[in-house]
């Protein structure tokens, strides 16, 4: 890979800042529960000033992402985060606690755009796909740490000293993503690749129109999918009689089958970024919705262990969608590349704020079961839709992707 030294700095930087945002998430979590005492309607708005101001943010973030460096956007907006973070410390209402998390949120909003638009203007590309899988794997690390460090950080000194090692965590990245800019400053294609000024002009708008429909669609449908039941989950467990282990089991078991589709090559039409290689995982945990659905009928001995085993397909399968939408865009979208980011990150968390509302209705009409059986079967439905609609149109990005056959 084309200056790997670079880039392992920046992944490096990446896996900083991954490893501090989700510490400082489970903290948030637990000052607005234990600090604030925070009733399940305060959990609710929580839950907005955690995932709307991004949402709200789409075009501002396409603009500035297309119009300055990648490296200066993150290291810009992790040093807001780490103000929003060390300002968490002293908030003495849930207010003022809500108003610093949505701004947090807000600068946070810009990091995975900027990351997409750092592997597709800094990276070869024939090496874009394992630069992906690289970034996914790093992000698929850290969920599994955090919790464990968070936990046990937070046990001994308390949830203050849980976002002091956050702010820590997150002056590393800092210092490595400005290594990795200074590096980068001489570099041939770094400078040959920043976006073009027709690029800087259509950013703030994305027409919903062309290769961007089926990818918002999939996402959007994805996300649904997987946010439908988060919050309903533990209660189902516990109803069926399963023990309260089983959560932690599964959650790491996802966790884990991320690391693994983050770490498997991509196959060849994977890389050719087309309809289909975006279709295939999102079809896969569809069908493995409804397969958990079938695992919540059996006696409760088996149904354990299947129940780990599909949670850890799903894991793989997630991971596998995350990279080939990153490919998609790389690939179908060169021109659109912060819009597109941007974009598709506001459609994965609208779905995230709307979708479990949609769960809790679901829960109360339907058995554990049924719930899976009937999401997996729609989004399945959903996903068939989609490529009946997109997949015989002719989705070409750049004319030399045509040529390179």
């Amino acid at each position: 890979m084309s200056g790997d030294r670079r880039f392992y700095t920046f992944l490096t930087g990446s896996f900083f800042a991954s490893f501090g945002g989700w510490i400082n998430f489970l903290a948030i979590l637990n000052i607005a529960t234990y600090r604030f005492n925070a009733t399940p309607f305060d959990l609710v708005i929580l839950s907005a000033a955690l995932l709307v101001p991004p949402i709200l943010l789409t075009r501002t973030i396409s603009r500035v992402c297309s119009r300055y460096a990648s490296t200066r956007v993150l290291v810009i907006a992790l040093t807001l985060t780490l103000g929003t973070t060390a300002a968490l410390l002293g908030v003495g209402n849930f207010i003022a606690f809500l108003l610093v998390v949505a701004l947090k949120s807000a600068a946070l909003g810009f990091t995975d755009p900027s990351e997409t638009l750092y592997v597709t203007t800094r990276v070869d590309e024939a090496q874009q796909s394992r630069a992906f899988r690289l970034l996914s794997l790093a992000q698929s690390v850290a969920k599994i740490c955090a919790p464990a460090a968070g936990g046990i950080v937070g046990a001994w000194a308390g949830d203050n000293h849980t976002m002091e090692v956050s702010i820590v965590l997150i002056a590393v990245a800092i210092v490595l993503m400005l290594a990795s800019a200074s590096g980068s400053a001489s570099n041939g294609k770094a400078s040959s690749s920043v976006p073009s000024a027709p690029d800087e002009q259509t950013a703030a708008r994305i027409p919903l129109r062309g290769a961007i429909v089926p990818l918002l669609l999939c996402v959007g449908i994805y996300f649904a999918l997987a946010a439908a039941v988060n919050n309903q989950f533990p209660l189902m467990l516990k109803n069926h009689g399963f023990d309260k282990s089983l959560l932690g089991i599964v959650v790491s078991c996802s966790a884990l089958g991320g690391v693994l589709g983050s770490l498997l090559p991509m196959g060849r039409n994977a890389q050719k970024a087309g309809l289909g290689a975006l279709l295939a995982p999102a079809f896969v945990s569809s069908a493995l919705f409804v397969a958990i659905g079938g695992i919540f009928r059996l006696p409760l001995r088996p149904a354990e262990w299947m129940m780990a085993a599909a949670f850890f397909a799903t894991g793989l399968a997630g991971a596998r969608f995350r990279v080939e939408c990153r490919l998609f865009i790389a690939r179908r979208l060169p021109d659109e590349v912060a819009g597109a980011s941007a974009a598709l990150q506001s459609a994965g968390m609208f779905m995230q704020f709307i979708a479990p509302c949609f769960g809790a209705v679901l829960t109360s009409l339907l058995s554990t079961s049924d719930v899976f059986i009937t999401l997996g079967g729609v989004a399945m439905a959903c996903l068939t839709a989609v490529a009946v609609r997109f997949g015989e149109q002719q989705m070409v990005g750049r004319p030399a992707d045509a040529n390179r056959g």
